[in-house]
């Protein structure tokens, strides 16, 4: 064998073991920053410095438009977000969470991840446990026409006779099981 052969043999080698490494990394670390929400009296940790918005939604409830506000970033290839508003009346907190989940999930075809059951129970310190305070992780399309994994937590915390009314969710292209673990979880109502 000559020393060419020998040579590209070794480099054969080596960019194999490259590759092989470069397979079995779980991808870019994210970096968690805790994020206050004074408005909300919720704590949690994004992977990114996120946004803050506030817009009116129908979720279909013969109550109109309510004020919805919102806060999100992307990191890596994914989409952190969070959402809440303030419902009047408190008794309705459950069917809120329902119609909700309905207006983000009736699209999509739901798909279980692994420990992440569709429909699994999710209630933080704090908050009301109520039948539909769930934890979902769906497949569908996105507004690009490409395959999105949804990791999405519904949730309500009572406040006198009202209830604010919660929904976090991570996007990405495909299932990201431990960021949205390590989201979710870092979820603190104060």
């Amino acid at each position: 064998m000559s020393k060419i052969q020998t040579l590209m043999r070794c480099a054969m080698a080596v960019a194999t073991a490259v590759v092989l490494t470069a397979c079995g990394e779980q991808g870019p670390q994210l970096t968690w920053q805790p994020v206050s929400l004074q408005d909300a009296n919720l704590e949690m940790k994004f992977p990114c410095d996120p946004q803050f918005a506030r817009t009116p939604v129908d979720f279909g409830m013969e109550m109109g438009s309510v004020p919805v506000n919102m806060m999100g970033c992307d990191a890596v290839d994914s989409t952190f977000a969070l959402s809440h508003w303030l419902l009047e009346d408190g008794k309705q907190a459950d069917d809120a969470l329902a119609f909700w989940e309905a207006a983000v999930l009736s699209r999509l075809q739901a798909v279980d991840g692994k420990d992440d059951k569709s429909g699994a129970p999710f209630v933080p310190q704090g908050a009301m446990d109520l039948p539909r305070s769930i934890r979902a992780t769906v497949q569908g399309i996105g507004p690009a026409g490409w395959t999105v994994t949804t990791h999405g937590v519904w949730f309500a915390r009572k406040e006198g006779d009202k209830a604010r009314i919660f929904h976090a969710v991570v996007y990405a292209p495909k299932p990201a099981h431990e960021a949205a673990g390590t989201f979710f979880k870092s979820i603190a109502l104060k």
